[in-house]
């Protein structure tokens, strides 16, 4: 008898403590990544420990795939990256969650990349600044709609001296009024002790639930800037670039890194098209230091593996993925160092090296996608005088790659958020100088001549850059979009159209 009640008890005591178990589940959607070599990276972010994998299948067929099984611990904030494999090039596959406790998420789909180094067709989305107090759902559920084939986050994906200044942790704590709002409306939230919680929290609250379905769906290309860097204007110096470094590993798919440690820059082939993804903060000299070769940007190892990498390709078609932008107008000024120059701009040193490498070996097809501007713009660098067009309307204006010798496009654009419409003043003599940026577009909105004249200006804005190799010429056509605050839609307002022989 009393054995039959010890037994009936133990029963009674696994039955309870499995009830009690509780069921693991995401911390935020999955995160899809660049799609390479026939496999996919998929950020999984969950919100305790143990083990997941990803059942997957093409839409067209029955059968399933599934990853191995990643270990969720607290070590990586509960977060690891499944790798999907023996993919299809264009075609639409579905994926699921599988937690350890036999518990599955829903369908969720994407499409993967045109076949490498064959011609085809290919769009991205790129912009940068998704600030948490000034965040909008619209323009993620527009850029979904859209169905680009990528979206490229080119920086300050998260504020991490806004809003609450995490380097100045006591008063960060104390008064992130963002934070303590969440917390009041029952919201998930990190438990933030350190730099490392802060950072980590920051990141979950930036990225919204409609920036969750889209980037579930939508594959995902980041790098940082100065912001999700941790500081405004930040450099080589900063304290916390490893935890800031460690927070961008456990936020994002992983992507094709050059190195192991150090910075994050990378490269990838989609089409016949060359992407080079440059870390523009990790190595940098401050910007107040003097001019010259040892102003650096890029550091040594990734300057040369840019440049060779430049010199070595083949494709008609090279982009460059930048956090700051490269034309002579430049994106951020410092408040505290007046004259300086947080974009390429404030080390001309630097990029005078780069134009002048790209002139001397005649390399071609350069397109720069560039953010942190704070408006939308297309600058021509290393131009052939006079600039001619194939054609031009108010809207719109067209370009042969042929008649301007080794010129380099930098389009940019951002904020992804809310905020007042910023830049610097047309320069007039810029637009006869083959040595300097000639602009071509500003919207009337972003930049009236008298800076006390300024409306305020809300802008969200994107790029959509479409590429198609498959046509004759190739081309490159890039289409700059804004919020239409009454809509709720983004509405185009500007394309440049580049003819690539």
């Amino acid at each position: 008898m009393l054995k039959k009640t010890l037994t009936i008890l133990l029963f009674l005591s696994i039955f309870i403590s499995c009830d009690n178990k509780k069921t693991n589940e995401f911390l935020r959607l999955p995160m899809v990544g660049l799609i390479l070599n026939n496999q996919v990276p998929i950020l999984v972010k969950a919100v305790s420990d143990g083990t997941v994998r990803i059942e997957y299948k093409k839409l067209e067929t029955g059968s399933i795939s599934s990853t191995k099984w990643g270990n969720l611990t607290e070590e990586n904030s509960f977060s690891t990256s499944l790798v999907l494999k023996n993919l299809d090039y264009n075609s639409e596959y579905k994926y699921r969650v599988e937690f350890d406790d036999n518990n599955f998420s829903k369908w969720f789909s994407f499409k993967t990349f045109p076949e490498q180094r064959k011609p085809g067709k290919f769009s991205v989305v790129f912009s940068s600044g998704m600030r948490e107090k000034y965040s909008t759902p619209y323009v993620y559920e527009n850029i979904k709609k859209m169905s680009p084939t990528f979206v490229a986050l080119l920086g300050d994906q998260m504020y991490g001296d806004y809003d609450g200044n995490l380097n100045k942790l006591e008063e960060y704590l104390a008064n992130d009024y963002l934070r303590k709002k969440k917390i009041e409306e029952g919201e998930v939230m990190l438990k933030e002790k350190t730099v490392l919680d802060a950072f980590r929290g920051k990141y979950h609250r930036t990225f919204v639930e409609s920036f969750q379905h889209m980037s579930s769906e939508i594959p995902i290309m980041g790098i940082w800037d100065d912001h999700d860097f941790g500081q405004d204007n930040n450099d080589r110096t900063y304290p916390y670039k490893e935890i800031a470094r460690k927070v961008f590993l456990e936020t994002y798919p992983t992507y094709p890194y050059e190195l192991e440690t150090g910075g994050i820059f990378y490269r990838f082939l989609i089409a016949d098209v060359d992407a080079f993804v440059l870390d523009t903060r990790w190595y940098r000299s401050p910007m107040q230091n003097a001019e010259g070769e040892d102003k650096i940007m890029l550091g040594e190892k990734q300057l040369a593996w840019f440049l060779n990498g430049l010199k070595q390709s083949t494709a008609r078609i090279k982009i460059i993925f930048s956090s700051i932008p490269f034309n002579d107008y430049g994106g951020d000024t410092s408040r505290d160092r007046p004259g300086y120059y947080d974009s390429w701009m404030g080390y001309k040193y630097a990029r005078n090296k780069v134009m002048s490498f790209i002139k001397e070996n005649k390399i071609t097809g350069v397109v720069i996608l560039s953010a942190d501007q704070h408006y939308p713009s297309t600058h021509i660098l290393n131009w052939k005088a006079p600039i001619k067009h194939v054609s031009k309307t108010d809207t719109s204006v067209v370009y042969s790659l042929s008649e301007l010798d080794n010129a380099i496009f930098d389009f940019s654009s951002g904020p992804f958020n809310y905020k007042k419409a910023a830049g610097h003043p047309l320069l007039p003599e810029n637009q006869k100088n083959p040595l300097i940026s000639y602009e071509v577009y500003r919207p009337a909105w972003a930049m009236p001549e008298n800076k006390e004249d300024r409306p305020t200006v809300s802008a969200s804005v994107f790029g959509m850059a479409e590429i198609d190799t498959e046509s004759s010429p190739a081309t490159v056509t890039v289409k700059f979009y804004e919020l239409d605050k009454e809509t709720k839609n983004m509405v185009e307002i500007y394309k440049i159209s580049l003819l690539v022989e």
